[in-house]
């Protein structure tokens, strides 16, 4: 069992799939600014942070259902590899990994996956310090 998020998301001007995750963020299909704003980091947290207390960041199960999901898949295995790795800048190992995928008809989700990923790597480590087993202990910065 894992987390999921169900939010779906289509720019109203090239119905590119994407979560428009802040304020910030513009269709990385087409430059177009929509309002609907998900506060999409905070689950991807626990869902990353649920999924690696049971041993893996990657559920032994998962069924994509929504773009949220699909981007939820993509965090799972990125920072799956990234923990493997032996890298210690999570940025530059986001960058050459994501840009190494296969994307298809969706080029556009590569750049918008590297900013997103940031920002989670970012949120995550701010909020928790995991041990190699996946528990957490609470951060003592302030």
């Amino acid at each position: 069992m894992t987390l999921h998020i169900n939010y779906d998301h289509q720019c109203a001007s090239c119905s590119a799939e994407y979560v428009p995750y802040d304020e910030k963020i513009l269709c990385p299909n087409c430059g177009n600014f929509e309002p609907d704003r998900y506060d999409f980091i905070p689950e991807a947290i626990e869902s990353l942070k649920f999924n690696r207390s049971a041993g893996s960041y990657i559920p032994g199960a998962w069924l994509v259902e929504s773009i949220s999901d699909h981007i939820l898949n993509l965090l799972f295995y990125l920072f799956a590899a990234h923990e493997k790795s032996e890298s210690e800048d999570f940025r530059h190992f986001s960058v050459d990994w994501l840009s190494s995928l296969d994307w298809e008809d969706q080029d556009y989700l590569c750049g918008y996956m590297i900013q997103l990923a940031a920002r989670v790597y970012t949120a995550l480590d701010g909020e928790t310090t995991a041990d190699p087993v996946g528990n957490t202990e609470e951060s003592s910065e302030s």
